[in-house]
Protein backbone atom coordinates (compact mmCIF):
# COMPACT_ATOMS: atom_id res chain seq x y z
CA UNK A 1 0.00 0.00 0.00
CA UNK A 2 1.30 3.44 -0.91
CA UNK A 3 2.15 6.06 1.69
CA UNK A 4 0.04 9.21 2.15
CA UNK A 5 3.16 11.13 3.21
CA UNK A 6 4.59 12.97 0.17
CA UNK A 7 8.15 12.47 -1.00
CA UNK A 8 9.77 15.91 -1.03
CA UNK A 9 10.72 17.21 -4.44
CA UNK A 10 14.44 17.87 -4.50
CA UNK A 11 14.89 16.56 -0.98
CA UNK A 12 15.05 12.81 -1.54
CA UNK A 13 13.14 12.15 1.69
CA UNK A 14 9.54 11.41 2.67
CA UNK A 15 7.56 13.97 4.66
CA UNK A 16 6.68 13.23 8.29
CA UNK A 17 3.20 14.67 7.67
CA UNK A 18 0.39 12.97 5.76
CA UNK A 19 -1.69 14.84 3.18
CA UNK A 20 -4.65 14.06 5.47
CA UNK A 21 -3.16 15.84 8.49
CA UNK A 22 -3.05 19.47 9.65
CA UNK A 23 -0.62 20.59 12.38
CA UNK A 24 0.04 23.79 14.31
CA UNK A 25 3.85 23.67 14.12
CA UNK A 26 5.38 23.76 10.64
CA UNK A 27 7.22 20.58 9.67
CA UNK A 28 8.49 22.02 6.39
CA UNK A 29 9.14 25.46 4.98
CA UNK A 30 5.84 26.56 3.41
CA UNK A 31 6.05 26.33 -0.35
CA UNK A 32 7.78 22.93 -0.20
CA UNK A 33 6.55 20.56 -2.93
CA UNK A 34 6.05 16.81 -2.77
CA UNK A 35 4.32 13.94 -4.53
CA UNK A 36 2.73 10.57 -3.79
CA UNK A 37 3.56 7.34 -5.58
CA UNK A 38 0.39 7.65 -7.68
CA UNK A 39 1.76 10.84 -9.27
CA UNK A 40 -0.37 13.42 -7.44
CA UNK A 41 1.62 16.53 -6.53
CA UNK A 42 1.22 18.68 -3.41
CA UNK A 43 2.38 21.95 -1.87
CA UNK A 44 2.95 22.61 1.83
CA UNK A 45 1.02 25.70 2.96
CA UNK A 46 -0.51 27.36 5.98
CA UNK A 47 -3.76 29.09 6.80
CA UNK A 48 -3.87 31.95 9.30
CA UNK A 49 -7.41 33.04 8.45
CA UNK A 50 -10.42 33.05 10.76
CA UNK A 51 -12.42 30.96 8.29
CA UNK A 52 -12.18 27.17 8.47
CA UNK A 53 -11.74 25.32 5.17
CA UNK A 54 -13.65 22.16 4.30
CA UNK A 55 -12.20 19.23 2.36
CA UNK A 56 -12.30 19.21 -1.41
CA UNK A 57 -12.31 23.02 -1.48
CA UNK A 58 -10.33 25.28 -3.79
CA UNK A 59 -7.94 27.58 -1.95
CA UNK A 60 -6.06 30.61 -3.28
CA UNK A 61 -2.82 32.29 -2.31
CA UNK A 62 -2.99 35.33 -0.06
CA UNK A 63 -2.69 38.48 -2.18
CA UNK A 64 0.24 40.88 -1.90
CA UNK A 65 -0.63 43.51 0.71
CA UNK A 66 -0.28 47.21 -0.10
CA UNK A 67 1.90 47.56 3.00
CA UNK A 68 4.64 45.44 1.39
CA UNK A 69 4.36 46.54 -2.23
CA UNK A 70 7.44 48.42 -3.53
CA UNK A 71 8.85 49.29 -0.13
CA UNK A 72 12.31 50.77 0.43
CA UNK A 73 15.30 48.72 1.49
CA UNK A 74 16.44 50.34 4.74
CA UNK A 75 20.05 49.24 4.90
CA UNK A 76 22.57 48.52 2.18
CA UNK A 77 23.13 44.79 1.72
CA UNK A 78 26.49 43.75 0.32
CA UNK A 79 27.07 40.77 -1.92
CA UNK A 80 26.98 37.73 0.33
CA UNK A 81 24.58 39.23 2.89
CA UNK A 82 22.16 36.68 4.35
CA UNK A 83 19.38 39.09 5.33
CA UNK A 84 17.49 42.03 3.85
CA UNK A 85 15.90 44.85 5.87
CA UNK A 86 12.86 46.80 4.72
CA UNK A 87 10.35 49.09 6.43
CA UNK A 88 6.81 47.69 6.33
CA UNK A 89 3.63 48.45 8.25
CA UNK A 90 2.96 44.92 9.45
CA UNK A 91 2.67 43.16 12.79
CA UNK A 92 4.15 39.68 12.43
CA UNK A 93 4.60 36.66 14.65
CA UNK A 94 7.96 34.89 14.38
CA UNK A 95 8.54 33.32 10.95
CA UNK A 96 5.06 34.28 9.74
CA UNK A 97 6.39 35.03 6.25
CA UNK A 98 8.88 32.16 6.07
CA UNK A 99 8.48 30.53 2.67
CA UNK A 100 7.53 33.80 1.01
CA UNK A 101 9.83 35.88 -1.17
CA UNK A 102 11.48 39.28 -1.39
CA UNK A 103 11.25 40.45 -4.99
CA UNK A 104 13.65 43.26 -5.90
CA UNK A 105 11.64 45.68 -8.04
CA UNK A 106 13.84 48.64 -8.87
CA UNK A 107 17.34 50.11 -8.72
CA UNK A 108 20.35 48.17 -7.44
CA UNK A 109 19.73 44.41 -7.52
CA UNK A 110 16.49 44.64 -9.51
CA UNK A 111 15.26 41.42 -11.08
CA UNK A 112 16.46 39.18 -8.24
CA UNK A 113 14.15 37.27 -5.87
CA UNK A 114 15.10 35.82 -2.48
CA UNK A 115 13.17 33.23 -0.49
CA UNK A 116 12.49 34.14 3.15
CA UNK A 117 13.55 31.44 5.62
CA UNK A 118 12.84 33.26 8.89
CA UNK A 119 12.44 36.42 10.93
CA UNK A 120 11.73 37.48 14.51
CA UNK A 121 8.34 38.65 15.77
CA UNK A 122 7.38 42.29 15.20
CA UNK A 123 4.76 43.65 17.60
CA UNK A 124 4.42 47.04 15.94
CA UNK A 125 4.17 48.12 12.31
CA UNK A 126 5.85 50.96 10.41
CA UNK A 127 9.35 49.87 11.38
CA UNK A 128 12.32 48.11 9.87
CA UNK A 129 11.81 44.36 9.53
CA UNK A 130 14.79 42.11 8.83
CA UNK A 131 14.24 38.90 6.86
CA UNK A 132 16.72 36.02 6.73
CA UNK A 133 17.03 34.74 3.15
CA UNK A 134 17.72 31.32 1.64
CA UNK A 135 20.62 32.36 -0.59
CA UNK A 136 23.06 35.23 -0.11
CA UNK A 137 22.57 38.52 -1.91
CA UNK A 138 24.12 38.29 -5.39
CA UNK A 139 23.90 41.96 -6.40
CA UNK A 140 24.50 44.55 -3.68
CA UNK A 141 21.40 46.46 -2.54
CA UNK A 142 21.32 50.14 -1.61
CA UNK A 143 18.81 52.33 0.21
CA UNK A 144 17.51 53.36 -3.22
CA UNK A 145 16.46 49.78 -3.90
CA UNK A 146 12.74 48.94 -3.64
CA UNK A 147 11.30 45.51 -2.97
CA UNK A 148 7.99 43.68 -2.61
CA UNK A 149 7.25 40.95 -0.09
CA UNK A 150 5.42 38.12 -1.87
CA UNK A 151 3.22 35.99 0.37
CA UNK A 152 2.08 33.51 -2.27
CA UNK A 153 4.20 30.55 -1.27
CA UNK A 154 3.37 30.67 2.42
CA UNK A 155 -0.32 31.27 3.04
CA UNK A 156 -3.67 30.36 1.52
CA UNK A 157 -7.36 31.00 2.10
CA UNK A 158 -10.58 29.56 0.75
CA UNK A 159 -11.26 30.96 -2.72
CA UNK A 160 -13.76 33.79 -2.97
CA UNK A 161 -16.94 33.49 -5.00
CA UNK A 162 -16.34 34.42 -8.64
CA UNK A 163 -18.70 37.00 -10.12
CA UNK A 164 -19.84 36.44 -13.68
CA UNK A 165 -18.04 38.62 -16.25
CA UNK A 166 -15.37 39.59 -13.70
CA UNK A 167 -11.65 39.27 -14.18
CA UNK A 168 -9.96 36.96 -11.62
CA UNK A 169 -8.59 38.65 -8.51
CA UNK A 170 -7.09 35.61 -6.79
CA UNK A 171 -4.44 33.07 -7.80
CA UNK A 172 -5.61 29.43 -7.44
CA UNK A 173 -3.29 27.40 -5.20
CA UNK A 174 -4.74 23.91 -4.82
CA UNK A 175 -7.33 21.72 -3.12
CA UNK A 176 -7.67 20.53 0.47
CA UNK A 177 -7.89 16.81 1.19
CA UNK A 178 -9.14 17.36 4.74
CA UNK A 179 -11.10 19.86 6.80
CA UNK A 180 -8.79 22.53 8.22
CA UNK A 181 -9.74 24.57 11.27
CA UNK A 182 -9.55 28.34 11.60
CA UNK A 183 -5.96 29.54 11.78
CA UNK A 184 -6.27 33.10 13.09
CA UNK A 185 -5.36 32.11 16.65
CA UNK A 186 -3.04 29.23 15.79
CA UNK A 187 -1.85 28.82 12.18
CA UNK A 188 -2.66 25.54 10.48
CA UNK A 189 -0.02 23.82 8.30
CA UNK A 190 -1.06 21.21 5.74
CA UNK A 191 -0.63 19.87 2.20
CA UNK A 192 -2.81 21.00 -0.71
CA UNK A 193 -3.15 18.99 -3.90
CA UNK A 194 -1.91 20.59 -7.13
CA UNK A 195 -2.25 17.93 -9.84
CA UNK A 196 -3.94 14.59 -10.54
CA UNK A 197 -7.34 13.13 -9.76
CA UNK A 198 -9.21 14.87 -6.93
CA UNK A 199 -12.72 14.87 -5.49
CA UNK A 200 -13.87 18.50 -5.33
CA UNK A 201 -16.96 20.55 -4.60
CA UNK A 202 -18.91 21.89 -7.58
CA UNK A 203 -20.95 25.06 -7.44
CA UNK A 204 -24.10 26.07 -9.24
CA UNK A 205 -22.67 26.13 -12.78
CA UNK A 206 -21.65 22.61 -13.82
CA UNK A 207 -20.58 21.00 -17.06
CA UNK A 208 -19.73 17.60 -18.50
CA UNK A 209 -16.71 15.33 -18.76
CA UNK A 210 -13.79 16.88 -20.61
CA UNK A 211 -14.77 20.49 -19.98
CA UNK A 212 -12.40 22.91 -18.29
CA UNK A 213 -13.19 23.80 -14.66
CA UNK A 214 -12.60 27.16 -13.00
CA UNK A 215 -13.03 28.80 -9.60
CA UNK A 216 -16.77 28.86 -8.91
CA UNK A 217 -19.49 31.33 -8.00
CA UNK A 218 -19.74 29.57 -4.62
CA UNK A 219 -16.69 30.11 -2.40
CA UNK A 220 -14.26 27.19 -2.55
CA UNK A 221 -16.07 25.51 -5.42
CA UNK A 222 -15.42 24.60 -9.04
CA UNK A 223 -17.61 25.14 -12.11
CA UNK A 224 -17.47 25.53 -15.87
CA UNK A 225 -16.76 29.00 -17.19
CA UNK A 226 -19.06 31.90 -16.28
CA UNK A 227 -17.13 34.14 -18.69
CA UNK A 228 -19.53 35.88 -21.06
CA UNK A 229 -17.30 38.78 -22.09
CA UNK A 230 -14.10 38.97 -24.05
CA UNK A 231 -12.46 40.95 -21.26
CA UNK A 232 -12.85 38.30 -18.55
CA UNK A 233 -10.05 35.73 -18.34
CA UNK A 234 -10.71 32.94 -15.88
CA UNK A 235 -7.88 30.62 -14.91
CA UNK A 236 -8.37 26.95 -15.82
CA UNK A 237 -7.57 24.84 -12.76
CA UNK A 238 -8.93 21.39 -13.69
CA UNK A 239 -10.64 19.20 -16.29
CA UNK A 240 -13.92 17.52 -15.37
CA UNK A 241 -13.60 13.72 -15.12
CA UNK A 242 -17.04 12.87 -13.70
CA UNK A 243 -19.69 12.04 -16.30
CA UNK A 244 -22.30 14.45 -14.98
CA UNK A 245 -21.35 16.83 -12.16
CA UNK A 246 -24.30 18.03 -10.08
CA UNK A 247 -24.40 21.40 -8.36
CA UNK A 248 -23.41 21.50 -4.67
CA UNK A 249 -22.08 17.92 -4.87
CA UNK A 250 -18.56 16.51 -5.04
CA UNK A 251 -17.14 15.19 -8.32
CA UNK A 252 -13.87 13.99 -9.77
CA UNK A 253 -11.57 16.29 -11.74
CA UNK A 254 -8.03 16.22 -13.06
CA UNK A 255 -6.29 19.07 -11.25
CA UNK A 256 -3.67 20.99 -13.23
CA UNK A 257 -2.29 23.80 -11.13
CA UNK A 258 1.35 24.86 -11.22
Amino acid sequence: MGSTNPALIGGGVVSNQSVYEAVTEARHLPGTRGWLDDGRQFEYVKSDHATAIGKGKLVTYNPIAAAVDKVAVQAAAAIGATSISVTVDLILYANQLAGGYISIDDDAGEGEMYRIIGHVAYTTGSKTHTFEIERPVVIALTTSTTATIVFSACAVKISAAVTADANPVEVPAGVTLLSVGAGDTTPQYFWIQKTGLANVLFGTVVGAVGQAAYAGEDAGSFQVSVDTTASAHQVTVATIAALLPIDTEYHTVYLRMV
